[in-house]
């Protein structure tokens, strides 16, 4: 999915009292939209939430994004 794109979605909800919280890879464009909760991850793209052997870090990835929500 395109960055600028689902930033821009996250930011319309959130102006709109709909929380939200993504997932980051390319973080300079994410920070550039100013979205509230996002999660920055270290992977190359196609692979956001982790290794696709490694269930257990794509499971605590997902854990981490949702915590944010709660922030």
């Amino acid at each position: 999915m395109c960055h600028q794109t689902v930033g821009l979605v996250q930011k319309y909800f959130e102006e709109n009292n709909l929380i939200c919280s993504t997932i980051s890879i390319i973080d300079e464009i994410t920070i550039k939209l100013k979205t509230k909760r996002f999660l920055s991850m270290p992977y190359n793209l196609g692979f956001p939430i982790g290794n696709p052997d490694d269930y257990i870090e794509q499971k605590a990835n997902i854990k981490n994004l949702l915590n944010s929500i709660n922030n």
